[in-house]
């Protein structure tokens, strides 16, 4: 094979390999972080037009607790789940004025897994409670908004990780 050939043949499978995945746009995990920061003061002044600007139509939710065992995956059965819970929260808050309670997320993981799609992960220690969160955002002509949240809550000891650099 002559010399020329075997380079031709180089370069061509050398172009033919996949082009490198785009990197996710600058400022994209600084909006990610603002929109759940949005939705963690919404909830703390239990802001209903705030809060529910921070979820896309047909948005759905695990609850952590009773009585909302079952996903909420209807625009009523998420109105009503999220009325139970603002009523409850301001109810036991002995508030009379936001903020009613006071969110603090540890250990913020932020993950773009797709140019329009993020996962967001963090935990709300409390005592002997340990909440897990799982947000899942979707980038909307409106911005970023709320797709999914998977709520959990440990109630057995557990050892909070150390903070992360992306944590709060």
């Amino acid at each position: 094979m002559n010399a020329g050939l075997l380079a031709a043949l180089l370069l061509s499978a050398g172009a033919a390999r996949p082009a490198p995945a785009p990197a996710a746009p600058a400022g994209a995990t600084a909006e990610v972080r603002a929109a759940v920061d949005g939705f963690v003061r919404a909830f703390e002044a239990l802001d209903w037009p705030a809060f529910r600007a921070c979820f896309a139509e047909g948005a759905t939710v695990f609850h952590p607790a009773p009585p909302h065992v079952l996903r909420t995956d209807s625009p009523e059965s998420f109105e009503r789940a999220w009325a139970a819970v603002f009523e409850r929260i301001r109810r036991n808050s002995g508030r009379t004025a936001p903020p009613y309670f006071t969110l603090a997320p540890k250990d913020v993981k932020i993950q773009l897994v797709a140019e329009k799609v993020a996962l967001v992960t963090f935990h709300l220690p409390d005592g002997e409670t340990v909440g897990r969160r799982t947000v899942v955002l979707q980038k909307l002509e409106t911005g970023w908004k709320i797709v999914h949240i998977h709520a959990s809550n440990l109630t057995a000891p557990v050892a909070t990780p150390p903070s992360t650099p992306s944590g709060r």
